[in-house]
This record gives C-alpha cells, sequence and structure tokens, in this order.
C-alpha cells in the first residue's frame, strides 16, 4: 500500500513539473511574440507623417522577408505613387494586393484607376 502511494505521488509531482513547464513555455512564448511585433514597421504612421523615402526603404525590406505582407505592400506601392517613382512596381504591389486581399478590392481599385487615368493623360 506504501509503495502505491509513493507511486501516485510520483506521478503528481511528474504532472506538477510538467504544467510548470507548460506555463513557462508559454510566457515565453508571450515575451517574443511581444518583442517582434514592436518591431514590426508602422507604415501607416510612417505615411502619416510624410516620411515617404523611409516608408519606400522599409516596405521593401519587409517584402524581402514577408512578401505577402498587406500594410507593406499597399503604403508601399501609395509612397511610389507619390514619389512617382517606379510606377510599374507600386502597380505590382497592389496587383499582388488585390490576390492576397480581395476585401481590399474597392480601394486598391480606385489607385488603380487612378495610374491607368493619370498615365493616358
Amino acid at each position: 500500500m506504501e509503495q502505491e502511494l509513493q507511486f501516485i505521488q510520483n506521478q503528481l509531482w511528474f504532472v506538477i513539473a510538467l504544467f510548470a513547464l507548460l506555463i513557462a513555455t508559454n510566457i515565453v512564448c508571450y515575451f517574443v511574440r511581444k518583442s517582434e511585433k514592436g518591431s514590426d514597421p508602422k507604415f501607416g504612421e510612417m505615411w502619416d507623417k510624410d516620411q515617404l523615402d523611409m516608408l519606400i526603404k522599409k516596405s521593401s525590406e519587409c517584402l524581402v522577408e514577408y512578401p505577402n505582407h498587406s500594410g507593406a505592400l499597399f503604403f508601399g506601392a501609395k509612397a511610389l505613387i507619390a514619389r512617382k517613382e517606379n510606377i510599374a512596381e507600386a502597380r505590382r504591389r497592389l496587383t499582388k494586393l488585390l490576390d492576397i486581399e480581395p476585401s481590399l478590392k474597392d480601394s486598391v481599385q480606385e489607385i488603380l484607376d487612378e495610374l491607368e487615368s493619370s498615365e493616358s493623360s
């Protein structure tokens, strides 16, 4: 009987250690994700502050690592259009954004239509 109680006690300690490990892992993951989010460039803020050169640079860097980043595609394309630089690249980014985020069709299509009308005139 005493051996059975000792076995149960050992099992309970094992379960407690397992839960402690699970909790520690979740805490570490939480802080790692939190620090990664802080390093995410704020493309909207750069656009609002009219930091177009930095926005073009940061969005291009972001797209190398994350080619489907919707913020980098959208605001990078808007910055390229505003600077009147590499309009073909801006169009490519907007088209890719349409493929990734069909819900943005209205706003992105409006920008693409403005590009076509400005090029034809």
